[in-house]
């Protein structure tokens, strides 16, 4: 359920007003690629987790099968990945906020990063018990909604012919260009960046081999459905020339179906999603940080817990970042959610990568790997195409080159930082 609160946040209830804008109507060919390939990145995930015996996250297998300036680089970047993405969330709920009390944005998303700074300091075994039911209200909220659209489709005289006009009718089906399709696919892999928190969360599981398994098998296909059902709701209901990156597309589409008090509870159900997602990302890089200690690939101080698992400095640091982040969007909140949006993607494709060629680099050593080996070539493939191509279109080119810097930064501060210690810990390594 934590992997659920990381995904079902403003990436969906917001995030979609970006990836719309940025392709139209296509966007739905962006979300199935994206889905596809996220599933293939999960497989692999599940058969590195596997092979570790559910020890560790996959940045300790790849510090493991890569080396540990790999690990550096891929965790530290994971990790920024996720207080980027708590950023983008609590942008986007101050832009709400801001909305419904007319005013400024920055003071509610800084409430809610103190919110979700409060959660985080509960005890474990509570953290996870609330972030479940608050992911049980958001899939049964997106059901409903999508419930909602199908019920207007098939009972509203002309629905037809205002699905074809909104999908076809205002530049076409690829009214940005079929270049647009793969364009704007980072940005989707990043709003279902959350899929790997199971990887992460089954450090703190009471029987990870087991949790891995289920979550391979369920999780993408979930998640899939859900965000590729609201994007069709969203586009048969409304142009998408109607779409604005950073605003609530589930909004606009609850007034268009007229139903008593549907706006407030959509906006009431954004805000929990994004809460909860901010839930989630904090815990996610508290860990991260833990882990990274743990492999000493960050300072020993973020490796202690309190008596009930919290990591209270990990978790202040991720807080704080995130206030910082907030702050730096006051400027042009939408303008700077697209932005933080669009480089975290690559960030995402980035860390799927790195774990692609670590699942490869095994699959190799082992006897009956081949089908693992194809696949996990396969999708190292398509991710280093990905990257490659980023800076090529227009849309991506400031997104890739801002997530491209970061990561070259953390590459070479992980060569000073591993080169000065002299004997390299192995305390919670994997072997």
């Amino acid at each position: 359920m934590i992997s659920v609160g990381g995904i079902i946040g403003a990436g969906l209830f917001v995030g979609t007003s970006a990836t719309i804008a940025a392709a139209g109507p296509a966007v739905i060919l962006s979300y199935l690629a994206a889905g596809l390939l996220v599933w293939i990145v999960m497989l692999l995930l599940g058969k590195l987790a596997l092979h570790h015996e559910g020890r560790g996250s996959f940045i300790s297998h790849v510090a493991t099968v890569l080396g540990r300036h790999s690990g550096f680089v891929t965790g530290w970047s994971y990790a920024f990945l996720w207080v980027v993405t708590a950023g983008a969330q609590a942008v986007a709920g101050g832009i709400i906020i801001g909305h419904l009390l007319d005013v400024p944005s920055t003071p509610g998303a800084l409430g809610l990063v103190a919110l979700g700074l409060l959660l985080n300091m509960l005890p474990v075994r509570i953290y996870g018990l609330s972030e479940g039911i608050l992911s049980i209200f958001k899939l049964i909220a997106l059901a409903l909604f999508i419930s909602a659209g199908v019920f207007w489709a098939m009972t509203t005289p002309g629905a037809e012919a205002r699905i074809h006009d909104n999908m076809l009718g205002h530049g076409g089906f690829f009214p940005l260009g079929v270049w647009a399709i793969p364009a704007v696919v980072p940005m989707i892999v990043q709003t279902f960046t959350g899929c790997e928190i199971a990887f992460v969360a089954s450090v703190d599981s009471e029987d990870a081999r087991r949790n891995v398994r289920r979550t391979v098998m369920r999780l993408p296909f979930l998640i899939l459905l859900f965000y590729l059902g609201s994007v069709l709701v969203i586009l048969s209901l409304r142009p998408w020339t109607d779409i604005i990156p950073g605003q609530s597309p589930f909004v606009l589409v609850m007034h268009d179906l007229h139903i008593p008090g549907t706006e407030g509870l959509a906006i009431a159900v954004t805000l929990i999603a994004i809460v909860s997602c901010l839930n989630s990302a904090k815990y996610v890089v508290s860990r991260v940080l833990r882990e990274l200690a743990t492999l000493g690939c960050a300072p020993a101080k973020l490796h202690r817990s309190t008596s009930s698992g919290v990591p209270l400095l990990a978790v202040s640091i991720t807080a704080f970042t995130e206030t910082l982040i907030v702050l730096s969007a006051t400027w042009s909140p939408s303008r700077v959610y697209a932005v933080l949006l669009g480089s975290s993607g690559t960030i995402i494709i980035f860390s799927y990568f790195m774990a692609s060629l670590a699942c490869l680099h095994i699959s190799k050593r082992q006897a009956g790997g081949r089908k693992i080996s194809l696949l996990a070539g396969l999708c190292s493939a398509i991710l280093a195409l990905l990257l490659a191509v980023l800076p090529v279109f227009a849309q991506t080119r400031l997104n890739a080159g801002l997530a491209y810097a970061l990561i070259a930064f953390i590459g070479l501060t992980g060569l000073l930082f591993l080169r000065r210690q002299a004997v390299p810990p192995t305390r919670g390594l994997p072997t």
